[in-house]
């Protein structure tokens, strides 16, 4: 509805009213003007009362009549799009570019918001045209076009073509895209293993390595990796940097890493790894691994003594329920009743609470997006800590 509009509205039509009305009545050397300026008024007029089509077709007349007001055709495209009606900023940029009388300049401004007009709209071939020219031209129109390529190359899961992109930009502006790029090969390597291109899979896991020798997600690939192909001594390795390149995403390591000393009959040896990293970096995917060799070892009891001095500790709601899961196995009557309703209270907690959240933004989820999906930050998401997470 147009009223969500009014916001934006007012302070425009304001400024580009009283800017206008200077331009009509009085020339550069400050002399008066008879013209009048009616027809911007009638074009805000049409706007206001919900007829932007009609609009349109006056703002790009008063165009035609007098180009210096490319700068408000500009900000009333950009509103048009941001208000998610592309096809009229499009239809506004186009008639901009058409006006032969434009700098070059005001044609290259007019070019970019015609691009990203047509990413709004999803026409991403046209979009990408226009981006490719414009990284072809002198700064900053070469970096903005660099970077809404990217954007549109990351759209198209194109990966080869954001590691190209990235690269010449980074060349360009000298800050690092290292970061990104090792996500762009990891997104290759997703599609080679599935592809069953294991070789392939090494290399570009060697490249997104070589990219960025802190990158998480390439040591969790060449874990799954080294894994599927039986190597779990090279697969313990990999699972294992991750404690040294973040931490934050150790409980993503824990389950295949025991997973791979099991395999080779050492599950002492993983026990005592987590035994020492418990310490520095408290985990109840952890805490429940090493309570679980505790009641093998010795008794239930022993193990329930370790979980709650753990969760005094470091409280979590999973790690409460986990606790209320073991002691229903050792209680009986009115006792086990009471348990058994704190049980159904924190498994709803536990099903309803999100596992990872966005540093950025703030979007959480059930699922891990090395790409946030709400601010399209890379490696932002991260599994929550503390009394809602692991």
């Amino acid at each position: 509805m147009i009223i969500n509009f009014w916001p934006l509205l007012l302070p425009f039509a304001a400024f580009s009213g009283w800017w206008l009305a200077r331009r009509q009545l009085f020339d550069g050397k400050g002399n008066h003007h008879k013209k009048p300026f009616k027809e911007y008024f009638v074009g805000l007029n049409y706007l206001l009362n919900e007829q932007p089509d009609k609009a349109v077709d006056v703002f790009i007349k008063l165009l035609e009549a007098d180009s210096d007001t490319v700068e408000t055709h500009l900000a009333l495209g950009s509103l048009f799009r941001r208000r998610g009606e592309a096809d009229r900023a499009i239809r506004i940029h186009q008639n901009l570019i058409a006006r032969p009388q434009l700098t070059p300049s005001q044609r290259m401004d007019a070019l970019m918001a015609l691009g990203r007009d047509y990413m709004s709209a999803g026409v991403l071939d046209r979009a990408e045209r226009i981006f490719l020219e414009a990284a072809e031209n002198r700064q900053p129109y070469q970096i903005a076009g660099l970077e809404n390529l990217i954007d549109i190359y990351q759209q198209e899961k194109a990966w080869q073509r954001c590691i190209d992109t990235a690269k010449k930009l980074e060349s360009i502006t000298g800050k690092s895209m290292n970061k990104v790029v090792a996500h762009y090969y990891c997104e290759c390597v997703e599609i080679a293993i599935e592809q069953n291109r294991y070789e392939d899979a090494y290399q570009l896991l060697k490249n997104a390595l070589n990219a960025d020798k802190d990158s998480v997600r390439a040591s969790l690939l060449l874990g799954r990796l080294e894994t599927d192909q039986k190597r779990y001594k090279n697969a313990i390795k990999a699972y294992k940097k991750v404690k040294l390149q973040d931490p934050d995403y150790l409980s993503e390591a824990v389950e295949p890493l025991m997973t791979c000393y099991q395999m080779l009959g050492n599950e002492e040896e993983c026990i005592e790894y987590f035994q020492e990293v418990m310490r520095e970096y408290p985990r109840v995917s952890i805490l429940f691994i090493l309570a679980s060799h505790i009641r093998k070892k010795q008794s239930i009891e022993e193990a329930l003594d370790f979980v709650a001095d753990q969760l005094a500790k470091n409280p979590s709601v999973k790690g409460l329920n986990q606790l209320i899961t073991w002691h229903l196995e050792t209680t009986y009557g009115k006792v086990r009743s009471k348990l058994q309703m704190l049980y159904e209270i924190t498994a709803k907690l536990v099903q309803n609470k999100p596992i990872y959240r966005c540093m950025q933004c703030g979007y959480a989820g059930k699922h891990l997006h090395w790409l946030c999906p709400s601010c399209k930050g890379w490696s932002t998401m991260k599994p929550i800590h503390g009394l809602e997470g692991d």
